[in-house]
């Protein structure tokens, strides 16, 4: 079969973390109506991920340094020499981070707290997902996030709530590049001359990477939120502290040390891909 091979180049996505909001006792009365929610308390007084503002300038740094050496490779340099390839890389992030985000206020939902629900998170509409400066990173750089999705730790029911949520995101990756392989791995993407190929080969592929890259317990990913979940109180309150240096450590690893994002995302991700469509990257 004549099908476009999909330019699969590494890149880091740092999309789908979700942001647990102040204690109760830290927000006083329990919130119930949006309006209310917007008055909350600042990214100071919040616990668990850093904001993507502190993530922008170190990013933006990072990225003319490297426009200016000429090691900034972009997913829009490929556009023009591949547009088909350029349009599923676009569908295949704007559906993981729309299932992504969808998944972490889902399971915040289900678990007790209503938060993301009340600020219009618990949908699958994209635009409620995407973070206008982290789309735009995705596109210029390959690397990129979507917007937090707020809740209330004091309000899940579960004691493992915390974990629960953070896994959701990365997990529904998973389930949306498990059922876009299935016509892979049976011969049914064949049709539309190989594009509807294309697409399927990019969403299974970059889905897959983004359930594997968040689940590395660096803030601001979902893997660093699993382990706060799972830690005693005490041990909760030092995690806390490493938290502030997490963006500035994700970014210097993204572009100083991609070699270790191979190993710990890249190749997994490439296997889940083979073991999920049947063939290799």
């Amino acid at each position: 079969q004549d099908r476009r091979e999909v330019e699969r180049r590494p890149l880091g996505l740092a999309v789908g973390v979700f942001e647990p909001a102040p204690r109760q006792a830290d927000v006083g009365p329990t919130v119930e109506e949006p309006d209310q929610l917007a008055q909350r308390p600042g990214p100071d007084d919040r616990i668990g991920i850093e904001q993507p503002d502190q993530v922008r300038g170190p990013a933006i740094v990072l990225l003319v340094v490297y426009f200016l050496t000429g090691s900034l490779q972009s997913p829009i340099q490929n556009a023009a020499r591949d547009p088909i390839a350029f349009v599923a890389f676009v569908i295949a992030i704007v559906l993981g981070i729309t299932v992504h985000e969808f998944m972490h206020a889902y399971a915040a939902t289900r678990l007790g707290d209503d938060t993301a629900r009340l600020l219009g998170r618990l949908s699958l509409n994209p635009m409620a997902h995407l973070d206008p400066f982290g789309t735009l990173l995705l596109v210029l750089a390959g690397f990129g996030y979507g917007k937090p999705v707020p809740f209330n730790e004091s309000r899940l029911r579960s004691a493992l709530g915390v974990s629960a949520v953070a896994l959701a995101g990365p997990f529904a990756n998973l389930v949306l590049a498990f059922v876009c392989a299935i016509p892979l791995r049976f011969g049914g993407a064949d049709l539309l001359d190989g594009i509807y190929g294309v697409v399927l080969e990019s969403i299974v592929y970059y889905n897959c990477i983004l359930a594997i890259f968040n689940l590395v317990p660096i803030p601001p990913l979902d893997g660093s939120n699993v382990v706060y979940g799972l830690l005693p109180p005490q041990q909760k309150y030092t995690w806390r502290t490493y938290q502030q240096y997490g963006p500035i450590l994700l970014l210097l690893l993204l572009f100083l040390a991609p070699q270790v994002l191979g190993i710990v995302v890249f190749e997994p991700a490439r296997f889940l891909f083979t073991l999920f469509t049947g063939t290799g990257v």
